[in-house]
């Protein structure tokens, strides 16, 4: 990283004070591009206000705020903003975690890690990295209510290549079949993940849903 490139301009939502004044410590200290640590708010409706009006950079968020707001429609709201987003949890709820995840959450990081690897997958996920570990993915398979699309062989053979950057003609040509063929399979995967509640209208959603689902495997900080 550069010292002196533009700082990342960070928002951060949680309960406790501590979270804050660890974070702002650990910034000064760390090295890697600069963070500038904007605000700190403890409900949802305060971090939309920010976030709507000048959005940073990163909303570290935690999904369990005290005013009971259900962090699935706090993430598609700080998403559509334009901010990015890290989840910095105890994640020892499933159906919270997965519901960031399917709002658009870009990466996920437990209290109990060391701040400085905080900071790390801070600093990667303002540079457009998803980060979804192992562990998480675990935790959600292991969530009864979580729906997976079902998809078919062929399907997934279609959503990995199309997820891992290659052209429908590119896609036709590895797998045989003609270019029509493959926009059908991908508009067939699009359909399953909405018949699930998934959506899955852009090609960084739909790296999101085969991540959750295990096609492919997570992206780890590197």
């Amino acid at each position: 990283m550069v010292a002196d490139a533009a700082p990342i301009t960070v928002v951060v939502a949680d309960d406790h004070d501590v979270v804050w004044i660890g974070l702002v410590g650990a910034a000064r200290l760390g090295s890697g591009r600069p963070i500038r640590l904007r605000g700190h708010v403890t409900n949802a409706a305060a971090l939309v206000e920010i976030v709507e009006a000048n959005p940073p950079d990163v909303v570290v968020l935690d999904l369990a705020l005290g005013d009971g707001s259900e962090p699935g429609a706090t993430v598609a709201t700080v998403v559509a903003a334009g901010s990015r987003v890290l989840v910095y949890s105890v994640l020892d709820n499933p159906r919270h975690v997965r519901s960031a995840l399917a709002a658009g959450a870009h990466g996920l990081s437990r209290k109990s890690e060391p701040i400085q690897l905080t900071l790390d997958k801070l600093r990667q996920v303002a540079q457009g990295q998803t980060l979804v570990s192992a562990e998480i993915l675990s935790m959600i398979d292991g969530d009864a209510d979580f729906v997976r699309a079902r998809l078919s062989e062929r399907e997934r053979e279609v959503l990995v290549l199309y997820v891992s950057g290659l052209e429908i003609s590119q896609i036709a040509s590895q797998l045989f079949v003609t270019e029509n063929s493959a926009r059908e399979y991908l508009r067939r995967i699009r359909a399953k993940y909405s018949e699930a509640e998934r959506p899955a209208s852009t090609k960084v959603d739909l790296l999101r849903r085969a991540i959750e689902d295990g096609i492919v495997p997570p992206i780890e900080p590197r």
